[in-house]
């Protein structure tokens, strides 16, 4: 069987669908899987639009959140789904890096999806316990010259994007701080407001929760420019470090095979809803940014994604095996 690309699937054989078919799409709701429990910034991003969504396609949209395995058991769910267009699903930065930490993965980015379109943009901050007595991103990376290896990092684990980022960020510095691993980046904010571990790089939630309950400081944030949930926090740019993308990512693909008239279909309701002033001002509160990449382009940038970050992995050594 010729091989399915994940940027151009709907363009694979998907013309002998009847288009009677896919003009009746949808007749009954549409799920949408998430690869993260309630509150994650996948699930924020679906339930913001999930309202406008529906009247835009005439049908309800039900969430149906499959956490656990850092994204791997809903994005498998979703690569098993019936390509009928009932079932779609989100996918995010923590899919694109899966594949390069494990020596076997129950998914293909480029195999087992077709890209619809990009949901938001997450950048992340950095955070430090108030004890620890930095107010800037320089001064942490001078005190981590003086301590190497002696500063705690916590994130959701190893080969998240909290991870990875830093260890971006470390490299740039010419830094070495002590990874704590934790199940979620929310449990690594807890302690770093408790002064268990020293450094969190978090998505803007968690931070301004972190933020909100005191004793936590932010040093920088992974955005192009300012924003504003956080106005008065420099850029990793402003703060010395140029040129380092920490940003993460939300989008919605479904699985192989589903018709291309359901893609287009689904992808204009999306754009459409993504447009709508209520649903980018919830996104907006949640510290991410609206929109992206569209369709085969789209496909394309989760491609480049899943390239970058693999250097990132192997660079680092990091593995979840």
């Amino acid at each position: 069987m010729q091989r399915r690309h994940f940027i151009a699937a709907s363009a694979l054989g998907l013309a002998s669908i009847p288009s009677a078919w896919a003009s009746d799409w949808p007749s009954r709701p549409v799920r949408v899987i998430v690869p993260g429990g309630p509150g994650s910034p996948a699930d924020v991003a679906i339930r913001a639009l999930q309202d406008v969504l529906a009247r835009q396609l005439g049908q309800a949209i039900v969430v149906d959140n499959r956490p656990g395995g850092q994204g791997i058991i809903g994005v498998e769910a979703l690569a098993k789904a019936a390509p009928d267009g009932y079932t779609v699903g989100l996918i995010n930065l923590q899919s694109a890096v899966t594949p390069a930490l494990r020596a076997k993965t129950p998914f293909d980015l480029q195999r087992d999806f077709v890209a619809v379109t990009q949901l938001t943009t997450e950048s992340p901050v950095l955070l430090a316990r108030q004890g620890l007595g930095v107010k800037t991103l320089a001064e942490l990376v001078a005190l981590a010259r003086r301590q190497p290896g002696q500063l705690t990092l916590g994130s959701a684990g190893a080969g998240t994007p909290s991870h990875l980022g830093m260890a971006l960020l470390q490299r740039a510095a010419g830094i070495e701080l002590r990874h704590v691993p934790y199940r979620t980046i929310a449990a690594a904010v807890t302690d770093l407001t408790g002064g268990t571990v020293d450094v969190v790089l978090s998505g803007s939630a968690a931070a301004q929760q972190g933020l909100n309950a005191g004793r936590v400081v932010a040093l920088a944030i992974a955005a192009p420019q300012r924003k504003k949930a956080f106005p008065g926090l420099p850029t990793l740019a402003e703060a010395g470090y140029p040129g380092i993308d920490l940003r993460g990512w939300t989008g919605v693909a479904a699985p192989a095979g589903t018709p291309a008239p359901i893609v287009a279909r689904l992808e204009r309701a999306l754009v459409a809803a993504l447009a709508d002033p209520h649903v980018a001002s919830r996104i907006e509160t949640s510290g991410a940014e609206p929109g992206g990449a569209q369709g085969a382009a789209f496909g394309a940038f989760v491609a480049s994604e899943s390239k970058r970050w693999r250097k990132v992995v192997l660079d680092e050594k990091i593995t979840q095996d």
